[in-house]
Parts: C-alpha cells; structure tokens; sequence
C-alpha cells in the first residue's frame, strides 16, 4: 500500500447507504437504507510534526485488501462488541466489497459498529485475532514488506448515516534514521555510500504478534535472541524500521550500526531506554564525522504517528 506517513492515518470514508433487513422502503432520516455499503478509502488530514515520515502516494493502492466487520445488536446505544458481528470479515479492494457478505445497516435506530483493519487476512469464522510479523531484513523485504507490516486498524459506531469516516491508526511502531555529514564531510566532501542501516538488540527483537481486533491493541510475541539485528528499508536516504509495539532497547545499547560500502561501521549507543508504542514514530538524525557518529541537537524525537485517538498508544512514551 502506497501511502504518505507524514502524520498520516488512513480515513476510510463510508457512504453507508444500508438496508434494513425487512422490506420497509421508506427512506427513513434521509438515509436509504434499501442499500449496501458504498466504501471509499482516503486519508485524513495530515498530522503536524516534521518528523512525520513520508512514503509514497496517498492512497490504497488498487489491489490492497482491507478487512471489514459489521457488528449489531438489536437496541445498542453504544459500542457494539466485536462478537456481535453480524457480517463477518468482508474483503474491501478498490472501492467494493470483493469477498464475503456486504455491509448493510439493520435499522436506522439501533447504533452498529464497524471495525476495519489493513492488510486483510483470512481467518476462521469467529476469529478476531490477527496475526501480525515484521521481517529482520526489512531492505530485502522492500516497500511492501514494509508496508504490510505497517498494520492499520480503526471502528466506527454510531446510527445510520450517509457517509461515515473511520480513522485507521498505525497500530505498529516505526523507527527512522536519517544522516547528516559531520567532521570531515562538511567541507563538501561527500558522505560515503551506506550500504546498509541495522538497529540492534542483545536480547532479540521481537518478530511478530496478535492484533486484537475488539480493540486494535497488538499483543507482543516473545523476543527472539536469534534475530538480534534489524535491517532497515531505505526510502530514499532515510532508513525506517517498522517494531512490534512492546520491543524494548536497553540504555547503553549499540542500537545503530551504520555499514558503508568499503565495510566501514559505525554504531550510536542509545543514550535512553525505549519500550516501543502504538502509533509511534522515534526519529533518529545523527551526524556522520569521519571517525565517529553522534546524536544531532535535536535528540531521539518521539511523536505520534498519525492523528488519530482510537488507538492505544499515542506519543507520551516509556523512555527512561
């Protein structure tokens, strides 16, 4: 999925012109609910920090799958649990529903709620939990290793209506690293050529997880001491990492290993802590000397990924 990251979140704006299940015609509130569900996918306004990456376009690419529930119980006035879902994992490509039930509303008084998450994956009948993994070679997975990792999640739950957005957040977390030239490149001289970016972790790194879908927090699988590296995914100078939200880097930890070419390493300890959250973004920019490499001005900057509230997480982080 091609999409701009600057703050970005994914708003899935739903025409959901939906039916009754009885053959009552009337169009009751100006909803006509003799309809299924018109889906159509955009983003929602950007967030504002400049840390906020960007990848791509703005949009779902034409082929990607997302993954719809339709839950409903008869007089709910507020959230609908995920286990009430009355339609059960409809596929959403490229404006229409392409697999499973369509989605309609069942009255026009009762509150429905609706749950979305990206990539789609099929799972049996009842299942709300889905599987989520990141690669260790996130350069060899390329974009959309990195973007299937980038898992998305938002609900919507109100009354019928015309048109309902669903703010899908960022569900993982994301670490970027961006060079700048330091002693000995500042005179003009060029940074040498990277030929690869790892984060780096002692105690494992953790590979994937569960994505709850009654409330799109994602359960950490335990770390693994035989994937110690990461390798990041180049986009265009700047090296991204997608972490399962849990992962933790212990302070004094060689967390970036930096290999140019010619087989020179540099490495920047972490000076802090960090126990990786939903929907969050740690930007990293360190200057590049010819002997060493340190930490800009700037620091470990930590904000939100994307905009949204419904996710767990959010930009006040663990870092000690």
């Amino acid at each position: 999925m091609k999409r701009e990251m600057k703050g970005l979140l994914y708003t899935a704006s739903i025409a959901l012109l939906a039916t009754a299940c009885s053959n009552n015609d009337e169009n009751l509130g100006g909803v006509d609910i003799n309809k299924p569900i018109d889906l159509q996918l955009m983003p929602a306004p950007a967030a504002t920090a400049d840390t906020k990456a960007a990848i791509g376009a703005t949009s779902f690419d034409a082929n990607d799958n997302v993954g719809l529930f339709l839950a409903w119980t008869e007089g709910a006035s507020a959230q609908v649990p995920i286990a009430n879902s009355i339609v059960q994992n409809s596929t959403w490509q490229n404006g229409s529903i392409i697999k499973g039930e369509q989605l309609y509303w069942q009255n026009t008084a009762d509150v429905h709620t609706i749950y979305a998450y990206y990539p789609h994956t099929d799972l049996t009948a009842g299942a709300y939990n889905v599987p989520v993994t990141i690669q260790a070679d996130q350069q060899a997975a390329g974009i959309a290793g990195f973007e299937n990792a980038d898992v998305l999640y938002g609900t919507f739950s109100g009354q019928a209506q015309n048109n309902v957005s669903i703010a899908m957040g960022h569900t993982m977390s994301q670490v970027t690293v961006k060079l700048q030239g330091g002693d000995g490149y500042t005179s003009g001289a060029p940074l040498p050529t990277i030929a690869k970016v790892e984060l780096k972790c002692p105690a494992g790194f953790i590979l994937g997880g569960t994505l709850t879908l009654a409330d799109g927090d994602i359960a950490p699988a335990a770390a693994t001491t035989t994937a110690t590296t990461l390798t990041a995914y180049n986009d265009n100078d700047t090296y991204r990492a997608i972490l399962v939200p849990g992962q933790t880097i212990s302070q004094g930890t060689e967390f970036v290993r930096i290999t140019t070419t010619d087989g020179t390493a540099y490495t920047y300890t972490l000076d802090k802590a960090i126990t990786a959250e939903s929907n969050t973004i740690y930007a990293l920019t360190l200057r590049l000397n010819k002997g060493e490499i340190e930490l800009t001005s700037t620091g470990l900057t930590i904000s939100q990924w994307g905009t949204t509230d419904t996710i767990n997480g959010g930009a006040d982080m663990d870092i000690q």
